[in-house]
C-alpha cells in the first residue's frame, strides 16, 4: 500500500477501513477533566517511582517529560541513560519488577538489553538509551514542547549540560 505508487489515497483509506473496520467516537468516549487530572496525577506518580528505579541503578540523567498534549498514545516519556548494555539489562529487569510487585502493570515492548531498550506500560513510556544513541535519537529536542518534570531525587551524573 504506497500512495505514491499508484492508488490514491481514497483507494488507501477504503482498504485501511476493510482491513480495520470504521472507527466510531462516542460522546461517553472523553472523560470529564476531573478524571483525566486524577489520571494524569496517578501516572505522573508511576513515572517518578520507575525514575527513581532508574536512579536507584545508577542510570544517568535522567528525564521525566509529560507528553500527553503533544501525542496521543502516552502521558510521560522517562529518558535515561545506562553505560553498558548490562547496565540497560538492570535498569530494564528492575523497572519490569517494581512495575509488576508494586503496581500490578506489566510492560510491553524490549525484553533484551539493546543500545535502546523501550518499555511502554501504556500512559508512561521508558527509554533507556546507551549514550551515543541517546545524543543520536535526541528525544528531549524531538519533544522538546513536552514539559519537563521536575524529580525530587538526584538523576546522577549528566552526560550532556
Amino acid at each position: 500500500m504506497n500512495v505514491g505508487g499508484g492508488e490514491d489515497a481514497d483507494e488507501v483509506f477504503d482498504e485501511l477501513l476493510k482491513k480495520h473496520g470504521k472507527v466510531v467516537y462516542r460522546k461517553g468516549d472523553s472523560k470529564p477533566p476531573v478524571a483525566e487530572a486524577d489520571d494524569d496525577a496517578e501516572s505522573l506518580s508511576f513515572a517518578v517511582a520507575l525514575a527513581k528505579v532508574a536512579s536507584d541503578v545508577k542510570a544517568g540523567d535522567i528525564r521525566v517529560l509529560f507528553v500527553k498534549p503533544l501525542v496521543y498514545w502516552t502521558r510521560f516519556f522517562i529518558i535515561a541513560t545506562a553505560f553498558s548494555r548490562p547496565q540497560i539489562d538492570a535498569i530494564g529487569s528492575r523497572i519490569r519488577d517494581t512495575a509488576e510487585k508494586q503496581f500490578k502493570r506489566v510492560a510491553s515492548g524490549d525484553t533484551k538489553p539493546n543500545s535502546w531498550t523501550l518499555l511502554d506500560f501504556g500512559d508512561v513510556v521508558v527509554h533507556i538509551f546507551l549514550p551515543q544513541q541517546r545524543e543520536f535519537y535526541n528525544l528531549e529536542e524531538f519533544y522538546g514542547n513536552a514539559t519537563l518534570i521536575e524529580l525530587p531525587f538526584d538523576t546522577q551524573s549528566s552526560f550532556r549540560n
